[in-house]
């Protein structure tokens, strides 16, 4: 009986050690893959502490800008822009975003109402509770020059173009696609 003890603890040593060998081989052709496309992961920082979040994913791959300009419906990786607000990302952070309005697009804020090419598509849910500001400071009816983009959160609570106003393509870094 104590033989069959052993050759059983062995015979599960053995199959825990291939186990774990595939896993170390399937993470580095993972890693291989991703070095090799360009692709970064990425994880969505505010999910993962619980506070409202743009990603619809906690984890996300992304990759450099790749020359093509974003489309209505991308999430791209960009570069905070300068902001008076003192809320948010910092200046220069990475930050990930949904397109909204591309070069061309007419935005118009009234309000607390946003219109992107006549279509009501969101309120402005933080108006009232920035400091130093209120609703009406945020009214605005533009057409988004050659490099402005307009891009928003997923959530009520994002602090994105609504407030600081489009962001220029050359602070885009890249494209962002939601895992899980």
């Amino acid at each position: 009986m104590r033989f069959a003890i052993q050759a059983g603890v062995r015979k599960s040593a053995k199959v825990l050690m291939r186990l774990g060998l595939a896993m170390v081989v399937v993470l580095a052709i993972a890693v291989l893959l991703l070095r090799v496309t360009g692709y970064r992961v990425g994880v969505d920082v505010q999910r993962l502490i619980g506070q409202p979040a743009c990603m619809p994913s906690l984890v996300y791959l992304w990759s450099k800008h790749d020359g093509n300009p974003p489309r209505h419906g991308d999430f791209i990786v960009a570069s905070m822009p300068k902001t008076v607000f003192g809320v948010g990302a910092r200046e220069g952070d990475r930050i990930v975003k949904l397109v909204k309005g591309i070069p061309g697009d007419r935005v118009r804020i009234q309000g607390t109402e946003l219109w992107i090419n006549g279509e009501h598509t969101d309120r402005m849910w933080l108006a009232k509770s920035l400091p130093g500001k209120t609703v009406g400071d945020y009214d605005v009816d533009v057409v988004l020059g050659e490099k402005e983009f307009f891009v928003m959160g997923t959530t009520q609570e994002s602090f994105d173009s609504r407030y600081w106003g489009p962001i220029n393509r050359d602070a885009i870094i890249g494209k962002a696609r939601p895992l899980f």
